[in-house]
């Protein structure tokens, strides 16, 4: 039974995996009003369940402190540092020589209407997979098992698009998920995971190597960053676990 307390967990992680799914359901319920994205519906509906989540679980601390408007400063920084994710890559094929200037197109249109979408898509889907509950599994698990888990269930979230191939994005898919939530525990933050989700939803370089299997938007290149990006933050927190 020592066992229990730590399977109670991911059973939880579960649960909210699929509270999340109800949530995307219930919002197609909504009509939603001319000139409103379907977006901020969302963004509303999870703020819903997340407040709710930390009264059940009793993680009041634990709200006022990862979401605290006091952090907010680290979102423009984790955009920055999204951006930079993002555009690496391509930064790679130029200094390879595997394109060139003439061959980028820059296709990010700034608006304050594309930046408040985007920002609200981003918003939900970390709290959907950075929510609260979390904090609560953290009781048990420790943040990197947590990260793993979460990476995991991202990438296996994205089996529901007939279209995907897993051997291509499954690594980016997974080291994505398990970097931002170890990024989440490290920083204790939400600020930070959503700026890093922006920057990289956000910043958009179109170029012959799209498809690449190196260099592509969807590359084993992004996939090798983001994994020794997560493996820093491992041995971080690792070593601050020594540290207390």
């Amino acid at each position: 039974m020592k066992h229990a307390p730590k399977l109670k967990s991911y059973l939880t992680i579960l649960i909210f995996l699929i509270v999340g799914m109800l949530v995307m359901g219930i919002a197609q319920l909504f009509k939603t009003p001319a000139g409103l994205n379907s977006a901020f519906i969302l963004l509303a509906l999870f703020i819903i369940v997340n407040i709710a989540t930390a009264k059940i679980f009793n993680l009041k601390s634990e709200i006022q402190s990862f979401w605290s408007i006091k952090k907010i400063y680290l979102l423009p920084v984790g955009i920055v540092a999204g951006g930079l994710i993002a555009i690496s890559p391509v930064l790679a094929g130029l200094l390879t020589g595997a394109t060139q200037f003439s061959e980028l197109k820059f296709d990010t249109k700034f608006t304050l209407s594309s930046i408040a979408v985007t920002l609200a898509i981003v918003a939900w889907e970390e709290l959907w997979f950075r929510g609260i509950f979390l904090n609560y599994c953290n009781r048990n698990l420790s943040a990197i098992h947590i990260s793993i888990t979460i990476g995991l269930l991202f990438m296996m979230v994205h089996l529901l698009n007939p279209e995907i191939n897993l051997l291509k994005t499954g690594p980016t898919l997974f080291f994505a998920g398990a970097f931002l939530t170890i990024v989440y525990f490290y920083f204790k933050t939400i600020w930070l995971p959503i700026g890093l989700h922006f920057g990289n939803n956000y910043l958009i370089i179109q170029s012959n190597l799209d498809t690449h299997w190196l260099f592509g938007n969807e590359g084993y290149l992004g996939a090798i960053i983001l994994a020794l990006l997560f493996l820093l933050f491992v041995k971080l927190i690792i070593n601050k676990t020594k540290k207390i």
